[in-house]
């Protein structure tokens, strides 16, 4: 495992944040049009599917558990879901970064509002990526088989996988 892969995100950006059911997933660097034509990508990608947490310089922002939190308005409606939007995340995903594009589902970053200053990675698959403004981002994966998280550059057949595939 390279222990130092997450340094290649070192001066970019977190520029889009969304999801894939209750997959998170970031983009980092400059923002381009998907080699299928749809959507758009970053220079890299985070695909992030074990727990999380987004801190800002005051304490937590949100987290991974956050997605299956109603944040309203009114009580929950009976057989809500996160799908359905309204989730505790959401609103406080739309608080730092502004509201969420409704074509594309995804949160888009001002230009070098948070960018990457630090990056760590651990043998056992923890990452901490620091940011502009006194954010950070830390993922702390909870099983020896599942799959954690990915990194990628969009146009490479090369992911770095946590836990490692067999």
């Amino acid at each position: 495992m390279e222990l130092n892969a997450f340094e290649v995100l070192i001066g970019l950006r977190l520029s889009i944040v969304r999801r894939a059911a209750d997959m998170l997933v970031l983009h980092f660097g400059n923002i381009r049009a998907h080699s299928s034509g749809k959507g758009t990508v970053g220079e890299y990608a985070l695909h992030v599917q074990c727990p999380w947490r987004l801190d800002g310089p005051l304490g937590t922002i949100t987290g991974r558990e956050d997605l299956w939190e109603y944040a309203g308005p009114g009580e929950e409606p009976p057989g809500w879901s996160y799908e359905d939007g309204l989730t505790l995340q959401d609103e406080r995903l739309d608080d730092l970064f502004g509201p969420r594009h409704e074509t594309s589902r995804s949160w888009v970053t001002e230009k070098d509002r948070f960018v990457v200053t630090a990056a760590q990675q651990t043998s056992c698959g923890d990452v901490r990526l620091e940011l502009t403004g006194g954010h950070t981002l830390q993922l702390f994966p909870a099983s020896c088989k599942r799959e954690a998280w990915r990194l990628f550059a969009p146009a490479s057949t090369h992911h770095l996988v946590f836990p490692e595939e067999d």
